[in-house]
């Protein structure tokens, strides 16, 4: 009975069958290209390869139970109707068979003209003859070269299938056309509903007025619109139309998803490679600069592959009245991006493990690498970002935050809105954050809702924003880094669970480290960026008057000299950074020499405290709601100092340990480093000092030689007086007036007169150093 009739059903012979053969019981357990494993049921012996001819060819060989031909399971019929496409495959299946072997699944005997004596050629033939009669011309070269492929695909008869055909993206319509409807259905995502009439004539607009001149003809971007029902079927096929019926508010989150690939998916094997940002409420309650309670939000970069914290900013966050708070910026953003640049250093009363030298950190190897590696350094890796992930908030997407990162050549990939797991690392640091830090803030901690707040709150002695980025900074240097985190394995350990510092060791001992050290000029591009047009009596920036100090004085008058910047579109102005936690001092960038000047605020000897932009800005408001101007700077500035002082004379706050610094944001090395000009002078004996000798003045004598004048040919420095009785300053000639009356850049708000007071000395070297003109010489820029 074995071998023939029903029993030798090898065309149904398929995966988990069970057949019969060399008189025991076997399981197919893999089917590939002309191999069959089987599995013995008794388990005596171990699974076996054989050859699927031999095994349906033996005389003992039957099928006992299963199903389906090999290879046509649903996963190769893809793009097939799954019962149609099953029973055309099994049927190819059984001619190829017959053509190949001469014999069909299920017969014992030859049909005619497939005899055992016939060649391959005569049973393609005949096949051929029987398919004809059928209704099915196939001739027999055609019947070859399916069975040529069939044996190539390892018999599997799915390939003999004809595909389905792929219809053409667009189909015959123009791509300059379909590029038009996505882009105008992308302007219409905050707008109300309109009917796809509407997009049909604003993309008849679109095309005229971009390819109208290209083309020339009318008639010939007439052409690139298909028909009305053509127009309906693209935006049918490409989705717009179901994009235009949803709800605006899932067309905006529609229009506001980045291309893939969406957060940071990819392997990342050294550090830096990709980074993720991430802004969030810290539930913290923090003394603010005006000393009221204030909301805290902190923004972290997060390293892929080690989980190290890069950087972290905490900053006071937007309360519902906006005079008492501000939100996370641009400037933020930067400030933190400059951590990630540098050691942190490790503050007083730090605990000393928080040191790298103490960690598990390649110490010795990074300071022989980094000079900035010091025992001093807190036990946190320097990671330089190369590509960072973050969210789509208005400080990511800023001007200034964009060049930034253009500068120091870091990519920036934009993640899913109300997407979380674009960036897990950073979310996950957020809650442990929450659990390990934030809860042993006493004071200030609100909790982690509101119904689980604690009393007083408000009330109690806060900490500075100051204050708490030391704390948080040394939570990360001192548990968060080396603490064991479960998602960090070794592969050639992975038993062993490493922390964040352990991760970077076993890293950065494959990639390397390079110390990428910024020098002051270039951390001056991380400030805030302002066109202003230099002036004789300096320049202004938010009504503030800026001018330059006494050793950057020669650079500025021949910046004076030169005029305009000549930037293209710069309108002849000059690139000033300031930083507007620190706004007293302001750097002016000659992008000719590639070198700053260095500019002080004018009125900066009156305010001894630290001040921001923001104080300044709060009194200016203050100052205009009074009936002043935003333009009085000498009123603001003594408002400003008087504020400090009262603050000082009232009571006290309770005790605290640390310092109380106003939020001053990061200090960057902006500063270069300042010479002693009488360091290189040996010591001065003071018993050869002799007296000067004293020269009679007499009413009769003659009046002596004026000095020598260093000003160019036909200026002239003891002129007629101005109106105001005082002497013109030397350099007026270099800066004759227009005519129309206009002063200079900063005197067009209508500052006091006051504000163009420039020592002589800062712009011009002395013509008497001995002082005894020093009325004539001295005099007052401003009266130019």
């Amino acid at each position: 009975m074995a071998g023939s009739g029903e029993a030798r059903l090898a065309g149904s012979l398929s995966l988990g069958a069970r057949v019969c053969w060399q008189e025991r019981e076997w399981e197919v357990v893999a089917w590939q290209g002309v191999q069959v494993t089987l599995l013995p049921q008794d388990g005596e012996e171990a699974p076996r390869a054989v050859s699927y001819r031999w095994l349906v060819g033996a005389d003992d060989f039957a099928v006992v139970s299963g199903g389906e031909a090999p290879g046509m399971d649903g996963a190769a019929l893809n793009g097939w109707g799954r019962q149609e496409g099953r029973e055309e495959a099994a049927l190819w299946q059984a001619r190829m068979v017959e053509i190949d072997t001469g014999l069909a699944p299920g017969r014992s005997e030859h049909a005619r003209g497939f005899g055992p004596e016939t060649t391959l050629a005569q049973r393609c033939a005949a096949m051929s003859a029987r398919l004809a009669t059928e209704g099915v011309p196939y001739s027999p070269h055609t019947l070859a070269d399916k069975r040529r492929k069939w044996k190539a695909a390892g018999e599997n008869a799915v390939v003999l299938l004809p595909r389905p055909r792929e219809g053409r993206p667009g189909g015959f319509t123009d791509p300059r056309c379909l590029t038009a409807m996505q882009e105008v259905v992308a302007r219409r995502t905050h707008d109300s509903d309109v009917t796809v009439d509407v997009i049909r004539e604003e993309v008849e607009d679109l095309l005229h007025a971009r390819y109208g001149k290209e083309l020339g003809d009318p008639a010939a971007v007439a052409a690139l619109l298909p028909s009305r029902s053509t127009f309906y079927l693209r935006m049918k096929e490409s989705g717009l139309a179901d994009a235009l019926g949803r709800p605006t508010r899932a067309r905006a989150a529609l229009a506001s998803t980045p291309p893939l690939p969406h957060g940071g998916s990819e392997p990342v094997l050294r550090p830096g490679r990709v980074t993720q940002a991430d802004t969030t409420p810290l539930r913290i309650l923090a003394r603010g600069d005006d000393g009221r309670p204030t909301a805290t939000e902190m923004t972290s970069l997060v390293d892929v592959s080690s989980h190290s914290v890069c950087a972290l900013m905490i900053t006071p966050s937007r309360a519902g009245d906006a005079e008492h708070g501000r939100a996370t910026r641009a400037i933020d953003l930067t400030l933190m991006l400059a951590q990630a640049f540098a050691p942190w250093p490790v503050m007083p009363g730090w605990d000393p493990l928080s040191a790298a030298a103490t960690s598990s950190l390649p110490f010795g190897a990074l300071r022989a690498a980094d000079e900035r590696f010091t025992d001093a350094t807190a036990a946190r890796p320097v990671i330089r970002p190369e590509l960072i992930v973050y969210d789509q908030g208005s400080p990511y997407v800023s001007e200034h935050f964009t060049e930034v990162c253009g500068r120091l050549r870091i990519a920036r990939r934009p993640a899913r809105k109300r997407t979380p797991t674009d960036k897990p690392l950073v979310e996950h640091f957020f809650t442990a954050l929450a659990h390990r830090f934030s809860q042993y803030v006493l004071h200030g901690w609100q909790g982690r809702s509101h119904k689980k707040r604690g009393r007083g709150i408000d009330r109690m002695p806060l900490y500075t924003i100051a204050e708490l980025q030391q704390m948080a900074q040394e939570w990360v240097a001192l548990e968060y880094q080396q603490t064991p985190d479960a998602g960090l394995r070794d592969p050639f350990r992975p038993h062993i669970v490493l922390s964040p510092n352990d991760m970077y060791a076993v890293q950065v001992a494959r990639s390397g480290y390079r110390a990428v050290p910024l020098s002051p000029a270039e951390n001056r591009f991380f400030l805030l960026p302002r066109w202003v047009t230099p002036g004789k009596g300096g320049f202004m920036i938010n009504y503030r008057t800026y001018q330059p100090v006494a050793q950057d004085a020669a650079h500025y008058r021949e910046i004076l000299l030169r005029g305009g910047s000549r930037l293209p579109g710069g309108n002849d102005q000059w690139e000033c950074r300031f930083n507007p936690y620190r706004p007293e001092r302001v750097w002016l960038y000659d992008h000719t020499a590639d070198t700053w000047v260095t500019c002080d605020f004018r009125l900066r000897h009156l305010l001894y405290d630290p001040w921001t932009a923001d104080m300044w800005q709060e009194h200016a408001e203050q100052h205009r709601a009074a009936g002043g101007s935003e333009q009085d700077e000498e009123a603001i500035a003594l408002a400003l100092a008087q504020r400090d002082r009262r603050r000082r004379s009232r009571r006290p706050p309770p005790k605290r340990t640390g310092a109380e610094p106003l939020f001053q944001g990061l200090e960057l090395a902006t500063e270069q480093p300042s010479q002693d000009p009488y360091a290189s002078l040996e010591e001065f004996d003071l018993s050869t000092l002799r007296p000067y000798p004293a020269q009679p003045i007499s009413p009769m004598a003659p009046p002596s030689a004026p000095a020598s004048s260093s000003l160019p040919a036909g200026s002239d420095d003891e002129g007629p007086t101005s109106g105001s009785g005082q002497a013109p300053h030397p350099l007026a000639a270099l800066f004759p007036d227009d005519g129309d009356g206009s002063g200079p850049q900063a005197l067009t708000a209508k500052a006091p007169a006051s504000v163009d007071e420039i020592v002589d000395a800062e712009l011009l070297d002395d013509p008497d150093p001995d002082g005894d003109d020093s009325d004539e010489d001295v005099s007052d820029l401003g009266e130019m």
